[in-house]
């Protein structure tokens, strides 16, 4: 029987593996407290594209986020998305939809540290290889920082962030204020 700390230990290097689209993304597996089916959706108005909506599992209003408006049009979910990949945080849960997670497995990550900064919100964190083929490791904080603030902003009535570029699949996504 393995301890409960050999079981962290080993989640610790794995990333869960998914696809939205066309492109495979990762997130760190310790990030991830569950994966569903996709509840149904519902659009907060005026929000930045990002926020698919809030989704609303066993009686727990999540966040939602799309992330073709952040990463482009090859993130596109397809018509029968139906995953929801719920992440744990400690200002709370949220979710991205999703197509399909595709494993839990340990891969290197190559972190871009030069696109990096304090002063961009970047959803992005690097790169990665699985099944010979190349994937984006996606930054958890960034992604829920961009949900956290979406939604703040709705609530008190001001503008949405916006991305000041489109991103691709090896570059790290840069947001300002608008």
């Amino acid at each position: 029987m393995i301890s409960h700390q050999s079981r962290i230990a080993n989640l610790s290097d794995k990333h869960c593996i998914f696809r939205s689209g066309d492109v495979m993304f990762s997130v760190p597996a310790t990030t991830v407290r569950e994966v569903t089916i996709m509840p149904t959706i519902v659009p907060v108005p005026l929000s930045h594209p990002s926020l698919a909506g809030i989704g609303n599992l066993r009686s727990e209003f999540l966040p939602v986020i799309d992330l073709e408006p952040l990463i482009g049009n090859q993130a596109r979910l397809s018509a029968d998305s139906g995953q929801l990949l719920v992440m744990q945080c400690p200002l709370g849960s949220w979710a991205i939809a999703i197509d399909k997670v595709v494993a839990i497995d340990g891969i290197e990550t190559h972190i871009d540290a030069g696109q990096r900064n304090e002063n961009t919100m970047s959803v992005l964190m690097g790169t990665a290889t699985y099944d010979g083929k190349v994937i984006s490791v996606l930054d958890v904080n960034g992604l829920q920082r961009i949900a956290q603030q979406t939604l703040e902003d709705q609530w008190h009535g001001s503008q949405c962030v916006f991305p000041s570029t489109v991103s691709t699949p090896t570059s790290a996504s840069k947001w300002n204020a608008v």
